[in-house]
């Protein structure tokens, strides 16, 4: 309820309000069962009158009066028992959240409502009731409770029956409501309370009368009563968890408390409103002290109530005030609070008994009796509560609390854990069992828990066990474990469990263990990381665990990272993401949540001291360059030797991307490393950052050019790259000395030189060469290719000619290569190269520009198609020829259509006039359009007015295959398998002795 909202009230159809105390047609309404007394009290079950049904249908009337159905359902409503009060008063407590019953109606036949005891469930339909039938609109609306069910019954025809009347048939009313186009709503609460479990026969037979009848049910129990049975498949739960957010601090304005710093059950928050009244503190208060304290305070009004009795006078006249009594003795009180006390834990004691958990009327009668006021006490102090036929502790939660005081853990594990399907004990009787558990670790430590526990875990890891064992050991062992003093001290179980759902996966026979449960437990966070590193490897498709992790990670912050930075170490996989393992969910978290706490990350990283870590770093270099330029600042200051090593290294990664202030802060860096006499290693990392730095390139490129020369590791030519367009003589001549040194990397220079932009010799001031001459940078790849090994001999693997060819396409692409560029790289005579030489240049000048991502597409196509006319001007040797029609056929569909006819026509012209021979290159132009569609689409489409490239055999086979309307693909592979038999003239015999020709034996060919 809101501040400053009203009490909701029940209404019927007149208008008028509807409680305790009306008298419709004539007839005094007695109080439910439940319901609150006021000084009076309730009479016990022995001394109640006879319940009279609602009043019957007027005499006469031959079918359901709608109006009187509903009038009928608004006194039902107005007298039942919810929970510790009434509907009304209940539903006063309700606050909106964001897991609750919303609207009037549920939108199918069969609703469940699951939420642990005091999470609010009876609240939930109370509201849910009191907006149906206290608008202005009344909907049809009947309570139930599971007192009210009896043995037999299947589905809730039966209650519903006895709770209108025999008058008024349940299917005739259900009928009539939906004839009036108002489905019946049924709320049955505490199905726990019913005789006997609802079985599966009951739900099935629930859900059918409810399809059958139009009727919507509504069932709010707990968890270990609601279980998926076949034929339930398309129920699908509503649950119910601990209030939070801004519902949890409506709720505790409503009850007048500070606002909880972790979620909380509304139970909680009703234990602790009279405690808070009374100026008890409650803020840090566990469970077991709310429950405990509230009922203390309840024992002692309790007890004021039974000295204000047996003080008071034995009757009065009527019509006159009552004498006034005097105020009992705070001694008097004392003694009677511990009698009522010890009497609830005798009823609590009792009810362990029970099937159900309820009291008997006997038992009550016995603990509770009417003399002396005894029974009328405790109703009105709602310290017990009517239920069917027997009584029941107010609140659950309290119930089993209070009974789990009085439970032998060791009987009733032998029971629980011991074939149970022979003596079962309802599932919901485990709330007591938990508790007891919970009380021995809260009185005795976590270390006499441990043993309970094991016993439990030995039942679930045998496969062996029964079904309803195995239950029952997980749910214990769930609250044992959740409600231990100490989790830390059972973590040797804790880590066999989570492998074990690790191991079994997300179809494990295991339930009940997910996020919520870890989360619960107060684990340090080194431990809490360490298990969710194997509980990740359990999830399915949900990825539960890691939401998990993620949610940790964002409320931790800067604290997590280290713990997450030791999943680098684990390379177990995940089923629920093929191919990936826990070390890389790690990095996929770190990156993703970067933002939260980016410096502490790298501190994080670079602490964690593993290649995965640094490959993080080297992302964040380009994602996050202004963080990591901070951080290599703090390295390069920090005293650990250790900090310098990542100053170095990732310094060098990030100054590409840094800005201008990141560069200033690498530039300091730089300075405080070369500063450091003793640490010579790391000199030319940080000559690296002042070359790449045009503030300080000057004043520190010769000695960065004297470290390349002494291939230091940090000194690359990517680095003396950066001083190319300021200083291109010094860094040209470095590069052209180391590369006429044995083990010169030709490589890395080639690729520098072609991202270089044209050079100028001479300073910014100098003329530039005019247009058509090659620059600098292309004559030293020139001299490189001509004074190096021979075009074929290895350099870092590849052939040199390869290198230098792909310098030049690399040119061609970026727009910076000119005329003389061929003449350069190749000299005058081309045609006198090595022939691996010419192909490497003629493969590369082949392929279109766009034909792979580097490439800028059509910058330098026209350029690269007369270097490519020049070379095939000359070109003759098939070892050339060949490769280059397969390039060519392989990029005929980047190529134009033109283009790459004239390409394949003149290839074909210099084979001929070559060592190739017609047959050879016929089957090669028939292999490549079968390899190749788009080539064998432009073999077909060749123009009638075009000169075709010469053939033989195989090409026209392909073309009459074309000419009957065959896929050009398909007719170029079956003309390829034509059988072509070579013509052999017979050798001429040689004169000498004859020898006889061999006679052809049995089997010979």
């Amino acid at each position: 309820m809101t501040d400053g909202q009203q009490p909701m009230r029940l209404w019927d159809r007149t208008g008028r309000p509807i409680g305790e105390g009306c008298r419709p047609d004539g007839e005094d309404t007695l109080p439910g069962p439940g319901a609150p007394a006021g000084d009076d009290g309730a009479a016990p079950a022995e001394d109640r009158p006879p319940r009279r049904g609602p009043a019957p249908f007027p005499a006469g009337r031959t079918e359901l009066d709608y109006d009187h159905l509903l009038t009928l359902m608004c006194r039902q409503l107005a007298t039942a028992a919810a929970g510790p009060g009434r509907i009304a008063e209940l539903a006063a407590d309700r606050v909106e959240r964001a897991d609750g019953l919303a609207g009037e109606e549920p939108g199918s036949a069969l609703t469940v409502l699951v939420g642990e005891p005091g999470s609010g469930r009876t609240t939930e339909l109370a509201a849910l009731a009191v907006r149906r039938a206290g608008g202005s609109r009344v909907l049809p609306t009947l309570w139930l409770r599971g007192a009210d069910l009896r043995a037999g019954d299947r589905g809730p025809l039966p209650a519903i029956e006895r709770a209108l009347g025999p008058a008024t048939p349940a299917a005739a009313v259900a009928a009539r409501c939906a004839a009036a186009g108002q489905p019946l709503l049924v709320l049955l609460d505490g199905p726990e309370e019913a005789p006997a479990a609802l079985d599966q026969e009951w739900w099935t037979g629930a859900l059918e009368q409810a399809e059958r009848l139009g009727l919507r049910l509504l069932v709010a129990c707990r968890p270990e009563s609601w279980e998926p049975h076949p034929g339930l498949e398309r129920v699908r739960p509503h649950r119910l968890g601990p209030l939070q957010g801004p519902a949890l601090a409506r709720a505790a304005a409503h009850y007048g408390l500070p606002v909880p710093a972790e979620p909380t059950d509304p139970v909680r928050l009703r234990l602790a409103a009279p405690l808070h009244r009374e100026g008890l503190p409650t803020e840090s208060a566990g469970f077991a002290e709310l429950a405990g304290g509230w009922l203390d305070l309840h024992c002692l009004r309790t007890a004021q109530r039974l000295a204000c009795e047996a003080a008071g006078p034995a009757s009065h006249r009527r019509g006159r005030p009552a004498p006034p009594v005097a105020e009992p003795a705070p001694g008097t009180v004392r003694r009677l609070a511990a009698a009522v006390a010890g009497r609830v834990h005798e009823a609590a004691r009792r009810m362990l008994g029970t099937g159900q958990g309820a009291l008997g009327a006997e038992a009550f009668a016995e603990l509770f009796p009417t003399a002396g006021g005894w029974a009328r006490a405790v109703l009105a102090e709602g310290l017990l509560v009517p239920a069917g036929d027997g009584y029941r502790l107010a609140h659950e939660p309290v119930a089993d609390w209070l009974q789990g005081q009085h439970l032998d853990v060791a009987g009733a594990l032998a029971r629980l854990l011991t074939a149970p399907e022979h003596r079962p004990v309802p599932r919901h009787r485990a709330g007591a069992v938990a508790a007891a558990l919970r009380g021995l670790g809260e009185l005795h430590g976590a270390c006499a828990l441990e043993p309970w526990l094991r016993q439990l875990w030995q039942v679930l890891a045998d496969p062996a066990a029964g079904a309803e064992e195995r239950w029952w050991a997980g749910r214990l062992l769930r609250a044992g474990l959740a409600g231990s003093p100490d989790p830390l001290a059972h973590r040797e179980l804790l880590e066999q469990l989570a492998e074990r759902l690790a191991t079994d996966g997300p179809t494990g026979s295991l339930t009940g263990f997910g996020p919520a449960f870890w989360a619960a437990l107060t684990l340090p966070d080194c431990r809490r990381w360490a298990l969710l590193a194997v509980l990740v490897r359990a999830d399915g498709p949900e990825q539960a665990h890691l939401r998990a992790a993620a949610a940790r990670l964002r409320a931790d912050g800067p604290a997590a990272l280290p713990h997450l930075c030791r999943w680098f170490a684990d390379g177990r996989g995940l089923p629920a993401r093929p191919g990936s393992t826990v070390a890389d969910l790690a990095q996929d978290l770190l990156y993703a949540h970067r933002a939260l706490a980016v410096d502490e990350l790298t501190e994080a990283l670079v602490a964690a001291a593993h290649p995965r870590a640094d490959a993080l770093l080297t992302v964040l270099a380009v994602e996050e360059p202004s963080a990591l330029c901070r951080a290599v600042d703090r390295w390069s200051h920090d005293p650990r030797p250790e900090r310098h090593v990542a100053a170095a290294v990732h310094g060098l990664r990030t100054a590409p991307y840094a800005g201008r202030a990141g560069r200033e802060l690498l530039r300091h860096s730089a300075l405080a490393l070369l500063a450091r006499d003793g640490e010579p290693g790391l000199h030319g990392a940080a000559l690296a950052l002042l070359v790449r730095d045009p503030a300080t390139r000057a004043a520190h490129l010769p000695a960065a050019l004297a470290g390349y020369a002494a291939d230091d590791p940090f000194l690359t030519p990517e680095v003396l790259g950066t001083a190319l367009t300021t200083h291109p003589v010094p860094v040209l001549a470095a590069f052209e000395a180391r590369l006429g040194r044995p083990g010169g990397a030709a490589g890395p220079v080639l690729r520098v030189l072609a991202e270089a932009p044209p050079l100028v010799v001479g300073g910014a001031t100098a003329t530039p060469p005019p247009t058509g001459l090659p620059d600098p940078a292309t004559r030293l790849a020139g001299r490189l290719l001509r004074d190096g090994p021979a075009g074929g001999a290895p350099a870092e693997g590849r052939g040199r000619a390869e290198l230098v060819a792909e310098y030049l396409s690399r040119r061609l692409a970026l727009g910076t290569a000119d005329p003389g560029d061929l003449t350069a790289l190749l000299g005058a005579g081309s045609g006198q190269l090595p022939a691996a030489v010419r192909r490497a240049f003629a493969l590369v000048l082949a392929q279109p520009a766009g034909a792979e991502p580097p490439l800028a597409a059509g910058r330098g196509d026209p350029l690269r198609r007369e270097f490519l006319d020049r070379l095939l001007a000359t070109e003759r040797d098939p070892a050339v020829l060949e490769p280059l029609l397969e390039r060519v056929a392989q990029q005929a569909g980047r190529e134009e259509p033109e283009r790459g006819r004239a390409v394949v026509r003149r290839i074909a012209d210099a084979w001929t006039r070559g060592d190739g021979g017609p047959t050879r290159l016929d089957a090669l132009l028939v292999r490549c359009a079968g390899r190749w569609a788009d080539f064998a689409r432009l073999l077909a489409d060749w123009p009638p007015d075009s000169r075709p490239p010469a053939g033989g055999v195989l090409l026209a086979r392909m073309r009459e295959l074309l000419e009957q309307g065959r896929d050009p693909q398909y007719a170029a592979a079956e003309a390829e398998r034509l059988p072509v038999r070579p013509v052999i003239a017979a050798p001429v015999a040689a004169a000498g002795v004859p020898v006889p020709e061999r006679p052809r034996a049995h089997g010979t060919l």
